[in-house]
């Protein structure tokens, strides 16, 4: 059974808006608490942001630790309760790059600018309603224990019923704050009964429980909009993740009026006007810019994988399969694909200059250095069983993208290793009809024969694609026309293009024949 899995269009620009946004809130979260000097907390807001361009998770926890330590400082039993809740949630939150801790701190940040509504819609229709919801129920409840430690009564448009003056207070910076001198005295003044009573002690208690569930449930309804691509829709959608703010609104407004005494009603009135503004202006981001789509089918019976599997190399069981279920095949299976073909220059004296085993960890390697490029652009590949890769593309400008970010990885890897030795591959690209594998990978077909052709034509370094398929995405990469050629096994003509990777570099010279 097919697995519905969804992508965004300039998927490439989203990591470097997530690392922006956790070095942002970093920033911000570190300078609410007088704790780090200035140039510290520049370094650890610059560090948390380049952290997450390539683990987004270990940035979450690197948050945790350089916010745990003001928080220890100003009340010991607190600053412990933070580090256990915060590293356990980004155990559950830091998967999927994050998404769901870094919609938790946003939501902190969000409070101060009266924008938290806003987030509490867009986690839904960002992330899903399922994981929105968790998310938002998680920060409402971080919130409501925050405010009441604060001794707070109102958190922006939350009601937190906390007591003054609260058990947790931010005084001037300790001396030498990274000597840990405050350490001793903290832990001697350690009370952890104070912190549960301020806990247990806030009220109305039917406040406290309705919030997190009303917030959870606007997540669930902003997650209704999360839709891939469809034009006509653009706006029924922005409209409608604003109509969800504008109804949570209205929603916390009647219930903190009737329930508890309201927050001030200029705080309710702005933070509704802030939220739905922003809403609807990351909406429209998001569906203009960011649009979500369908990639190539893939089916939850057979897990993303790289390499040879058993099943890739069973010939026989394969060629059965497809005698008994054609029909099954051309239903279920075939499509038309942007199809992708690699493999690497002269392997075969390669192997007998450096033997099987140098010739077999250079080939693993340059798996593990293509295949995620290949899912970087919305591709889907495997081994084909020797020294090339095979994947399928839905877009054209997807496939030359990752050619060429793959031809440039593999330049790059020649510069730098010493141990990589002469390493250069060729490509071939076609559009066609081809069968897919259970992992949206090419099996048989047309297209996959037509791409093996054209790779042909290719020396090492080079990437060739027929001339039909790079005129669907004509802005991707430099072309030069080779013109027609006769292939192999290919009844008419095909126009050939070189995709011209690296600013110096020449046509290559191919003899017609």
């Amino acid at each position: 059974m097919a697995k519905e899995r969804f992508v965004r269009n300039n998927a490439r620009f989203l990591p470097w808006l997530r690392a922006v946004a956790l070095g942002g809130v970093t920033l911000v979260v570190l300078s609410a608490m007088p704790f780090y000097s200035k140039p510290v907390i520049a370094v650890a807001s610059l560090a948390t942001g380049l952290l997450a361009l390539s683990s987004p998770s270990l940035a979450a926890l690197l948050f945790v630790g350089v916010a745990a330590l003001p928080l220890l400082a100003a009340n010991f039993v607190v600053g412990v309760f933070f580090v256990i809740l915060g590293f356990s949630a980004t155990q559950y939150l830091g998967a999927d790059q994050a998404k769901g801790f870094l919609a938790i701190v946003l939501t902190v940040v969000a409070l101060a600018f009266h924008a938290e509504w806003a987030v509490v819609v867009l986690a839904g229709y960002l992330l899903g309603s399922g994981q929105g919801a968790v998310a938002m129920l998680t920060a409402c409840l971080l919130l409501q224990a925050t405010g009441e430690l604060l001794g707070m009564q109102n958190l922006g448009s939350l009601v937190v019923g906390g007591m003054p003056p609260g058990v947790l207070t931010f005084a001037a910076a300790p001396d030498a704050p990274l000597a840990f001198g405050w350490l001793a005295p903290g832990i001697a003044a350690a009370d952890p009964g104070s912190v549960l009573n301020s806990i247990t002690t806030a009220r109305p208690i039917a406040v406290l429980v309705a919030q997190p569930l009303l917030w959870s449930l606007a997540a669930v309804l902003g997650g209704v909009f999360r839709r891939p691509h469809v034009p006509k829709a653009r706006l029924t959608i922005v409209v409608g993740v604003g109509g969800v703010t504008v109804v949570l609104a209205v929603a916390s407004a009647v219930m903190t009026a009737a329930l508890a005494t309201s927050p001030p009603l200029q705080v309710m009135l702005s933070t509704g006007a802030v939220s739905l503004a922003v809403a609807m202006l990351v909406a429209g981001i998001a569906e203009w810019v960011f649009t979500l789509k369908k990639p190539l089918a893939v089916h939850a019976s057979t897990p993303s994988a790289h390499g040879v599997r058993a099943e890739d190399a069973d010939v026989d069981e394969l060629l059965r399969l497809i005698s008994s279920a054609e029909d099954e095949l051309a239903t279920k299976h075939t499509s038309s694909a942007v199809v992708m073909l690699t493999d690497m220059k002269s392997f075969s004296r390669m192997t007998e200059e450096v033997g099987s085993m140098a010739s077999a960890k250079l080939v693993q390697r340059q798996r593990d250095l293509l295949l995620p490029i290949i899912d970087e652009h919305h591709g889907h590949g495997k081994s084909t069983g020797g020294d090339g890769l095979v994947a399928a593309f839905e877009l054209p400008g997807d496939a030359v993208r990752a050619a060429i970010a793959m031809q440039k990885a593999v330049t790059t890897l020649c510069e730098t290793s010493t141990s990589s030795g002469p390493l250069a591959i060729r490509i071939g690209i076609a559009q066609g009809e081809v069968v897919l594998d259970k992992g949206g990978r090419p099996f048989i077909g047309a297209a996959l024969n037509l791409a093996a052709r054209v790779m042909d034509l290719a020396d090492g370094g080079r990437v060739m694609v027929t001339g039909d398929t790079i005129a669907g995405d004509p802005a991707a990469g430099t072309a030069y026309e080779h013109g027609e050629f006769e292939l192999k096994n290919i009844q008419r003509p095909v126009r050939v293009v070189e995709i011209l990777w690296c600013a110096d570099q020449k046509p290559q010279d191919i003899l017609h024949g």
